[in-house]
């Protein structure tokens, strides 16, 4: 009798497969580790954002996802920003993220303006400054979910430096697109609406006990969280000086040639605009310092003197 050919069996159904090795949960006892993760969040967060940050957050539970780390991240979209974090002994990689309205209303409620009055907010890329806030921020999560976290060594976490969600798959090209749990917080500054985002494996969270300690704020500050407002005043802008020339005609102007001299409108005392960020700061005098060319302020260009305001766009 001849032999009958061996059938190939089809491939296991990846979520069959990952409910038997322990990296999918059924949908109770996620919900009960989110929780207990949102808890945490919701009982330490604030009032470390209120202490360290003068940032006046209120923090509530919205829900939790879970699905593909890859599927949920991209569910986010393009208006958050995201670090990638490892705690040696606990997780090699997991994620937090912060709508981007949110470090965007921080900066403008630093330099001087009221609690936002929208609840939407500005929602783009953030800037330079921004980022930097947002990496504080996350920090904060982050040193939050770590003070619930029984790991043998008493390792800290590492925290990448924060990207925008689009650019996720560029930072984890080695990390397996494993099923994770979303934990997503409310974040409320004022009337602004924004929302902080927490994405753990769950391989590593259905085997996690969250405790949760007494809240206690930071005696000191590390060198990593330098305050708030030395960031951005620390930031380098770039100056521009713009001098009145000679109104000339359409004419004329299609005929200048190099070597063509044109006056200073201004006679005697020249004066200039100085500009920072593309806005007109102050108003000042054309001169020279030694061998070089040099502006001397003389006033403010702006009604309400928020200089710091005005060199941000805010």
């Amino acid at each position: 009798m001849a032999k009958q050919p061996t059938k190939a069996h089809p491939p296991i159904d990846r979520v069959v497969l990952a409910r038997l090795t322990g990296h999918l949960g059924d949908a109770k006892t996620v919900a009960r580790c989110c929780t207990d993760v949102a808890s945490l969040e919701c009982l330490l967060l604030g009032d470390m954002l209120r202490e360290e940050m003068q940032v006046d957050l209120d923090l509530e539970y919205l829900d939790h996802q879970s699905g593909l780390n890859s599927t949920i991240v991209a569910g986010l979209g393009s208006g958050y920003t995201l670090s990638s974090v490892s705690l040696r002994n606990w997780c090699h990689h997991f994620i937090v993220g912060v709508k981007n309205n949110l470090p965007i209303a921080m900066i403008a409620q630093l330099l001087g303006d009221p609690a936002p009055q929208s609840g939407e907010g500005e929602s783009r890329t953030l800037s330079s400054i921004e980022n930097d806030v947002a990496a504080l921020l996350l920090a904060r999560v982050v040193s939050v979910l770590r003070c619930g976290l029984k790991v043998p060594g008493d390792y800290e976490p590492v925290v990448s430096d924060p990207f925008p969600a689009g650019h996720y798959a560029q930072h984890a090209v080695d990390v397996e697109d494993d099923f994770v749990a979303a934990v997503r917080l409310q974040a409320n500054l004022g009337e602004l609406e924004s929302e902080i985002v927490i994405l753990i494996p769950q391989s590593v969270l259905l085997k996690t006990t969250i405790t949760r300690p007494t809240p206690q704020l930071s005696d000191g500050r590390t060198n990593q969280d330098e305050q708030l407002s030395d960031r951005v005043l620390r930031s380098q802008v770039d100056l521009c000086a713009r001098i009145k020339l000679t109104p000339l005609k359409l004419s004329s102007i299609a005929r200048l040639r190099p070597g063509v001299t044109i006056p200073f409108e201004d006679i005697g005392e020249v004066s200039v605009d100085m500009d920072a960020n593309g806005r007109t700061m102050y108003r000042c005098e054309f001169g020279r310092s030694g061998d070089s060319y040099s502006v001397k302020v003389k006033s403010n260009a702006n009604p309400d003197g928020n200089t710091l305001k005005q060199i941000l766009n805010i």
